[in-house]
């Protein structure tokens, strides 16, 4: 890790200003996790049935069932996986299981509370806490010979929401950014602002 660091602290040197357009998007896993973990708290079953979520329906009720992203997309929480290092209780003290909230692409589930979940006759199923994402298998530097042009994000810092509604963010790149050129990553790029929803990225994979 530390070798790794040390290695793009050395490639950042000099950052250069690239124009606006439309580029192909890497992210490193550290960069999706900045985005896919701001989908916890909007996974709630209250906001979408009040017509307040990007989850909720038009005309009323929520988008459960319907495919809301990729389908090459689960996203899951599980108290139990060591990689996600989360506690089996959520803030209200409602124990937490493995749960799916999207498969392959469709929204499986939301959140309930137990207030929520009492007024709706269902039961609580706790909030959703550590979120992991489960896709493709393509390595990073496969990723990356594959584009002719693009950029490659290490993180994201500084999110902050725009739009409850689409699930909209805006921030800042941070600690390594570069151009890739021809399938290689040809000079590092000043830091930029980003607005970006994370299903709009999980429907663009």
């Amino acid at each position: 890790v530390a070798g790794r660091a040390i290695e793009k602290a050395r490639l950042s040197r000099n950052p250069q200003p690239i124009e606006p357009g439309r580029y192909t998007v890497i992210l490193e896993p550290q960069a999706v996790g900045d985005l896919v973990q701001r989908m916890g708290n909007a996974l709630n079953a209250r906001t979408a049935d009040e017509g307040r979520s990007a989850f909720s329906k038009r005309g009323g009720g929520s988008k459960v069932g319907e495919r809301i992203v990729d389908e090459r997309v689960s996203l899951f929480s599980d108290p139990t996986d060591p990689q996600l290092l989360s506690a089996p209780f959520d803030d209200q003290g409602l124990p937490l299981a493995r749960q799916t909230w999207i498969e392959n692409g469709v929204l499986k589930t939301l959140a309930y509370s137990r207030f929520w979940a009492q007024k709706q006759n269902r039961q609580p199923t706790g909030s959703a806490n550590a979120l992991k994402l489960a896709g493709g298998r393509a390595f990073l530097n496969e990723m990356v010979a594959s584009t002719p042009r693009g950029i490659l994000v290490t993180r994201f810092w500084y999110i902050r929401p725009v739009d409850p509604r689409t699930l909209l963010l805006t921030g800042l790149t941070r600690d390594g950014t570069f151009l890739i050129e021809n399938g290689k990553i040809s000079k590092p790029v000043q830091n930029l602002r980003f607005n970006e929803s994370p299903l709009f990225m999980l429907s663009n994979v």
